[in-house]
């Protein structure tokens, strides 16, 4: 995985090398550089050069190169062996589908990718973006001047827009923990639609830009008596796509283990689970990792426990601030410190079961949650639904504020036909690339080989075809689970509720309860560690030398900023912060900050 420039404007402005340094994260990192009349491409990987490096022409002529991964079956992966010339056998694969079947074609790829194609012939160049926004892709336009790129600071500066911040975005990071697509915090660098394909036509030293969605993400529920025939749908489209990923010609394959129930459900999918590599990132030993490996040891899949030392989080947070560009909090940077160990490993592909509670369990629906049976149902809208918001009356506040509420139409506010509802959760879910929890996905993405399962065509016709009934309580995600994992692995309790998987309403309600009971007395203790996968935030972020550290670096730019979003609502000291993640979220951004003040003063 990696990132990439492309640069279409004269050779003599075009800041190649330097973007080759900004994206090698990490000096085993391989950095491609074409430097074409046409046009400047950068491309970085930390993959398998044999499988996934670029492929070009003798002559120069055709150019394929691939950010992300697609997703092949094994024939497909042979066939690819047998195309002539060099190159990466995805990217041959691929131009060889553009060759002799066109672009729609190349568009009707699974995975998690930007796919750049260079055909000197037809005086065209192709930018394509997968279906659900997994892989980030931005764009930058100015009068003649035209680039695009995966890493918006890196596009930045290349086009000298490195100081020209959109502050609005800033305050929205702050008050609602994510952004919004397809703003960043450049004024003039946007995200690429999802399922976008970008045709740039070269000719007499001009280029001429047009775009289109190949692929339009329409809801079209099936009935509720057609429940089961879905999880049956869905429970094959699954293991496709994890076997596509842990096919044994790829390289060794691990899953992210957690004791809930995404990523139990990607390593029963997997055919050969006795190949793979499953870990679990933990503090200390507790309910999730005692559950981890319980799995682990049902499906005969080899274990390995990976603690974090006290200071994990903080000690990657300037690294992990810089591969995310700022634009998601580091308590999400889960994997970063664990590079090494994977590399030693010997990992090329990581699986995970990230988004499945967005996909299939409607996390960006506006829920109520019975306090005592946990069901869920629909409620009215809020422009909160996952991460908290925060209230402040500032001029960039209000502005920021101004922006979301123009960004949902009036109409599908009211929250009252299911279309509605739809569509408020496909606005809030697409690009994928921009969620809450981002550090956990770009991060391994950029520089690590993430293959995640959900970026497979079938399971985005499944999410089409759910109603929230089936999004709601996990109602359908339950019934493939159990089709996937079998008896054995259902019967382990989940960690999120310690019931197992056919438990009754009442029994996972009673046990629910139990589980919220033991969070508040190690909260009342105030120890570091939780029963689930990730630290106590509070405890830790007041005890971190190294974050009090950070924190307390000069930054009269920060300063200046964090008191014209929040006001007397800023606080210097972070034990006055009452919801630490408030905090977590200025302390990210300070972080970045820090960084991007570095790089304009050089």
């Amino acid at each position: 995985m990696g990132d990439f420039l492309l640069d279409f404007r004269p050779k003599e402005k075009r800041a190649c090398h330097q973007a080759g340094a900004f994206l090698r994260f990490f000096p085993d990192m391989k950095v491609d550089l074409f430097d074409y009349p046409e046009f400047g491409l950068v491309v970085t990987s930390s993959d398998e050069q044999r499988i996934w490096g670029p492929a070009v022409a003798q002559d120069g002529a055709f150019l394929v190169a691939l950010c992300g991964r697609v997703a092949l079956d094994e024939g497909e992966w042979i066939a690819a062996g047998r195309i002539p010339g060099a190159g990466g056998l995805a990217c041959k694969f691929i131009g060889d589908v553009y060759r002799n079947k066109g672009i729609a074609a190349v568009e009707a790829l699974s995975g998690n990718f930007a796919i750049l194609i260079f055909d000197r012939s037809a005086q065209r160049f192709f930018i394509v973006t997968d279906r659900w926004g997994l892989f980030p892709a931005f764009r930058f336009a100015s009068g003649s001047a035209l680039a695009f790129g995966s890493h918006p600071d890196c596009l930045a500066d290349a086009v000298g827009e490195g100081s020209n911040w959109d502050e609005t975005s800033f305050a929205e990071f702050i008050l609602t923990c994510r952004l919004m697509a397809p703003n960043t915090y450049y004024s003039k660098i946007k995200a690429l639609p999802v399922a976008s394909t970008v045709k740039v036509s070269i000719a007499n030293g001009e280029c001429r830009e047009e775009s289109r969605q190949y692929f339009q993400i329409e809801h079209r529920p099936w009935a509720e008596h057609k429940v089961q025939d879905l999880a049956e749908e869905f429970a094959a489209a699954f293991r496709k796509a994890v076997t596509r990923r842990t096919l044994p010609l790829l390289g060794r394959s691990a899953v992210a283990l957690s004791g809930g129930l995404d990523s139990r459900t990607v390593l029963c999918a997997a055919p050969n689970r006795q190949d793979l590599i499953t870990f679990t990132c933990f503090d200390e030993e507790n309910r999730e990792l005692r559950i981890a490996r319980e799995i682990a040891a049902a499906t005969g899949a080899k274990f390995i426990p990976l603690r974090r030392g006290f200071d994990y989080y903080a000690e990657n947070a300037v690294m992990g601030a810089r591969i995310g560009a700022g634009m998601g909090c580091i308590a999400s940077n889960h994997f970063l410190g664990f590079r090494r160990e994977f590399h030693e490993l010997g990992i090329d592909n990581l699986l995970t079961g990230c988004y499945c509670d967005y996909i299939f369990k409607g996390l960006a629906l506006n829920k109520r949650v019975n306090p005592w049976t946990r069901q869920e149902s629909v409620s009215s809208f809020q422009m909160q639904f996952y991460g908290p918001n925060y209230e402040s009356r500032t001029e960039l506040a209000n502005a920021m504020w101004s922006r979301l509420e123009d960004f949902f139409p009036e109409k599908l506010k009211k929250y009252d036909a299911e279309q509605s509802i739809l569509q408020i959760e496909r606005m809030r879910m697409f690009p994928l690339s921009y969620e809450e929890d981002l550090p956990q996905r770009l991060i391994p993405q950029r520089c690590m080989g993430w293959y995640p399962p959900v970026g497979e065509n079938a399971l985005m016709d499944v999410h089409l075809k759910m109603s929230c009934a089936m999004r709601l309580n996990r109602d359908l995600f339950l019934r493939t689970v159990r089709r996937v994992c079998g008896a054995a692995v259902c019967a382990i309790p989940d960690a999120n509720t310690a019931a197992p998987l056919n438990a009754s309403v009442f029994r996972e309600a009673v046990s629910s309860q139990w589980c919220r009971g033991e969070g508040l007395l190690r909260r009342l203790k105030g120890s570091k560690a939780t029963s689930g996968s990730w630290p106590n935030w509070k405890v830790y972020a007041n005890q971190s030398p190294t974050i009090r550290e950070l924190w307390a670096r000069p930054n009269a730019d920060a300063h200046d900023l964090f008191t014209r979003i929040l006001g007397d609502r800023y606080k210097k000291q972070i034990s006055d912060y009452e919801d630490v993640y408030q905090f977590l979220q200025l302390f990210t951004l300070k972080v970045w900050l820090d960084q991007r003040n570095g790089q304009k003063n050089n």
